[in-house]
């Protein structure tokens, strides 16, 4: 666990769920194509160019190397060959170079795109057996409260995390403006122009770690692991890819009962509190007087 990594992290949850967390000492791990979310990348998503754009860019962007004031960097073969060229003087224009630069850079991007359609191979397959859970980094987060616990008729369970528990290596979600793509024309470009060896599947867990910045108040961390699909057993139904994994009583440090939270669920959970995770803090959320934020008094067993 990394030094900024908090000691314990936050799952709320509607209070049935909650009720069901604790009775089976499960947490539930979904594929990401489970969080109806239209901006998360799942399994379905493609990637934002195809081989012609792809062509087309390349084809540009050799171009403008050959029309350029100064002569272009690198040593590959592309590079070198434009070099030659400004040297001879071959081309007048933009125009007579393309040609022949589309029928040298159709072979270089039809080769690119083998390795391009084994990326969409692999991602399908990497999402398909990717398991996500979300969490949230402190009780008092008033947008978790509203979304994800019920407005505020939910529970807040507080877990321990680190190397010997369930949630041990979470990943703090990152807010940005731009959503993350498999691969970027950008960089399959700078492979097809020989400056790059440029591997996708080398990041592509990365993706499941940036959300859009309207969605910072979260504060999230995700806890990701990959599961083994079993070679020749028939594929489940995109309904079942979750997994609900077993946690330790020892893991669960405190619960929190939402200002709203039914009294026969608080009944419940309080009660399974008592019976089977008796080092649990248990407090209660209550609105502050003046300002907008949750207090939270302790609730002795």
């Amino acid at each position: 666990m990394s030094a900024h990594t908090p000691a314990t992290l936050v799952k709320f949850c509607s209070a049935e769920t909650a009720q069901k967390i604790l009775s089976s000492q499960q947490l539930r791990w979904s594929a990401p194509s489970r969080f109806d979310d239209p901006f998360e990348l799942n399994h379905e998503s493609q990637l934002n160019f195809d081989p012609h754009k792809l062509l087309d860019s390349a084809i540009k962007a050799a171009s403008s190397m050959i029309f350029a004031p100064d002569d272009p960097r690198g040593n590959t073969p592309l590079i070198n060959a434009i070099r030659r060229w400004r040297e001879e003087e071959r081309f007048d224009s933009p125009e007579e170079a393309t040609d022949v630069l589309r029928e040298l850079l159709s072979r270089i991007v039809d080769h690119r795109q083998k390795s391009i359609d084994q990326m969409m191979t692999d991602w399908r397959k990497f999402t398909r057996t990717l398991r996500i859970c979300s969490l949230t980094a402190k009780v008092d987060n008033l947008s978790a409260w509203q979304y994800f616990a019920d407005h505020h008729k939910g529970i807040a369970i507080r877990f321990h995390v680190g190397e010997y528990n369930l949630l041990k290596d979470p990943v703090q979600v990152k807010y940005k403006p731009a959503r993350p793509e498999i691969s970027t024309l950008k960089d399959e470009l700078q492979v097809v122009m020989g400056g790059s060896h440029h591997a996708a599947q080398n990041h592509f867990s990365e993706k499941f770690s940036i959300k859009p910045t309207f969605c910072s108040s979260e504060q999230e961390w995700r806890c990701m692991d990959q599961i083994q699909e079993q070679p020749g057993a028939t594929p489940k139904d995109e309904s079942d890819w979750f997994e609900d994994r077993r946690f330790e009583r020892s893991e669960v440090d405190a619960v929190y009962f939402g200002a709203y939270t039914p009294p026969a669920a608080k009944k419940a959970v309080y009660s399974l509190i008592k019976d089977q995770y008796s080092q649990a803090k248990v407090f209660q959320a209550k609105a502050a007087a003046d300002k907008y934020e949750l207090e939270f008094e302790r609730i002795a067993k």
